[in-house]
């Protein structure tokens, strides 16, 4: 088998999958409301402190599942190309007692921005305020990669819910309101509380308001 027939074959591949995909989407596109997925990879740096609060500024990009399983479970591999969104300027305010059972933490309103790969830009709250809470009487979440008691790398379950509108007049979102559903982890830093990392497999549900509805 010649390099050139191999090459050939391999661009005509590639051809048929675009086509599939592209036909794929056009047959089963989504009725309202539409839903994404999207595993989002966190970094976050200390902002501020008072007495009662800490607040972390969160950044990441967002990454489309590549899989999911026949049983509904969703393949963590990332690649680059997958790419869908990225998270920027999120203010992560955590509230009360660090070592609480349950610690709430909130997005300051209007502070977290999604960019969607499709020029859509989705932001924080729409009125709903975007609100979750660290489980720390589930204790670390001892099988991730990321638990390094050593470097006092601590994973903490997190869950939350809240609402967001899309405000560039972009994408298939474009104009839409909806909500965003987080569950995954953040990595908090023993030996150095100025640092924070995490995951979380997102959910973004999306529909376009009635006319005449005011949307904050």
């Amino acid at each position: 088998m010649t390099n050139e027939y191999v090459k050939t074959l391999k661009t005509g591949l590639a051809a048929s999958a675009l086509l599939f995909s592209q036909m794929a989407l056009a047959t089963n596109s989504q009725v309202e409301p539409v839903e994404y997925l999207i595993d989002f990879k966190i970094t976050g740096q200390f902002t501020s402190a008072t007495e009662t609060e800490v607040t972390y500024t969160i950044n990441g990009p967002g990454f489309a599942p590549l899989w999911i399983y026949g049983t509904g479970e969703i393949m963590d591999k990332n690649y680059r190309w997958r790419k869908a969104a990225d998270l920027s300027g999120g203010q992560i305010v955590f509230s009360g007692n660090p070592e609480a059972p349950i610690v709430r933490f909130s997005c300051i309103a209007g502070s977290c921005t999604l960019t969607m790969k499709d020029g859509a830009v989705l932001t924080s709250d729409a009125g709903v305020p975007l609100e979750g809470r660290a489980i720390n009487m589930w204790g670390p979440v001892i099988q991730s990669p990321d638990f390094d008691p050593v470097k006092g790398i601590i994973p903490i379950r997190i869950m939350g819910c809240g609402g967001l509108k899309e405000i560039a007049g972009k994408g298939k979102a474009a104009g839409m309101v909806g909500s965003i559903c987080f569950n995954g982890a953040l990595n908090f830093n023993q030996n150095d509380p100025s640092q924070l990392t995490g995951s979380s497999k997102c959910t973004i549900t999306m529909h376009t308001p009635a006319p005449g509805i005011p949307i904050p």
